[in-house]
């Protein structure tokens, strides 16, 4: 057993799978970042070309203008079959942060047949005071929040195959996703009842199932100076299996990446997300969900859709410092229909400093402060936003 508080590995890409993108409720940020230090802690290949085995174990730093700052450990095994290009990885994490959230979360990937099939299975437990302003842009702009206190149980399960084992079709791993998320929410003064847009899914159900994919060709995971990461999902809620909502969400992130010199990379980021039917508070459209329009607290806006374009500049500073700045802008609206003519648009722009954490691989240690509408941000963790 290992205790590695600098980064070890090289992670695979498992497509879109992961915490955050198989829980959408306003929690999911926390299991986010267990599944993202795990992936950290996946081993490359050794030099034969063999995935090597192991347990290691890691600090998880985390802040955000949603949850506070705190911070966790993960714990993280390696194993799989001799002469696989990709060690199979169980992960068991665990953040706490100052505002009294916390989560843990369970996580299996493995990779079969030459990666051609990817497998992964994931579940988390989130228990967070997070704040609801309502749906649309005039509540998020003016409303007082109510106070809620929302434990969120999900998980997802992956079955991605790569059809195609030549030409640009070979960087495309596509699949079956199943996912289950239970969320109950309650006020945190118990003498505030709750507003009654909250009522019918304060303790409610989503069983969903649906196509997720990957396309990607950047040349390296976590400090990519070139390529494109291309991912998305669309999910379909099935009363039938037992979930109390039948709605369907489409999401689409994608981000490319630009060599502009020596040591200076290029980061283009644009998201898409669209709701049609009744859905759940908790699973519309988040503003700033993935990361990308820093300077914006998780759920402050909600609605039936939302885009966002966002650039970032990193910049190589000094030995194992670096530097980005970045700008961004995006809007909601209450559909995809009126995403374009009737989107309400927000801006943010901000800066950050990198240190990278160890000598075999490329992932940083992020702090970035950013600035919204409503002032600054801090945000910290491993890897890059996006």
């Amino acid at each position: 057993m290992r205790w590695r508080p600098e980064i070890l590995f090289h992670a695979c890409a498992i497509g879109i799978a992961g915490y955050g993108a198989g829980a959408h409720a306003q929690s999911a940020p926390l299991l986010h970042e267990i599944e993202r230090q795990g992936e950290f802690l996946e081993q490359s290949p050794a030099d034969d070309g063999e995935a090597d085995g192991g347990v290691d174990i890691a600090p998880l730093p985390f802040s955000d203008p949603a949850f506070g700052t705190g911070g966790g450990a993960i714990v993280s095994l390696n194993s799989g079959p001799e002469g696989g290009p990709r060690s199979w990885v169980t992960d068991l994490g665990a953040v706490f942060t100052s505002s009294d959230a916390w989560a843990i979360g369970l996580s299996h990937r493995m990779s079969l047949g030459d990666d051609r099939l990817r497998l992964t299975a994931k579940a988390g437990y989130a228990d967070a005071r997070i704040d609801y302003y309502g749906i649309g842009a005039d509540e998020g702009d003016g409303r007082q929040p109510v106070a809620l206190r929302s434990k969120d149980f999900s998980a997802t399960a992956d079955a991605q195959m790569r059809f195609f084992d030549h030409g640009l079709l070979s960087h495309v791993h596509a699949g079956p996703r199943l996912r289950y998320l239970n969320s109950r929410n309650s006020p945190r003064d118990f003498d505030s009842p709750l507003p009654e847009p909250l009522l019918a899914s304060s303790d409610s159900d989503i069983v969903s199932a649906g196509l997720a994919f990957a396309f990607q060709t950047r040349d390296d995971p976590f400090a990519p100076t070139r390529g494109v990461d291309v991912t998305g999902n669309w999910m379909f809620g099935l009363k039938g299996l037992g979930s109390d909502y039948s709605h369907r969400k489409m999401e689409i992130l994608s981000t490319a990446y630009f060599t502009l010199d020596e040591g200076s990379v290029l980061a283009v980021r644009k998201t898409a997300c669209a709701i049609s039917g009744d859905a759940p508070f908790y699973d519309l459209c988040l503003f700033g969900e993935h990361g990308d329009l820093r300077g914006y607290e998780i759920g402050r806006y909600r609605d039936g859709a939302s885009w966002s374009l966002h650039l970032e500049l990193r910049q190589h500073l000094s030995g194992r410092l670096g530097g980005v700045a970045f700008v961004g802008a995006g809007g909601i609206a209450d559909s995809s229909g009126d995403i374009w003519k009737h989107s309400h648009v927000l801006s943010s722009a901000g800066f950050g400093m990198r240190y990278r954490m160890s000598d075999r691989n490329r992932a940083n240690l992020r702090a970035d402060l950013a600035f919204g509408q409503d002032g600054p941000a801090f945000y910290l963790g491993i890897g890059e936003a996006f």
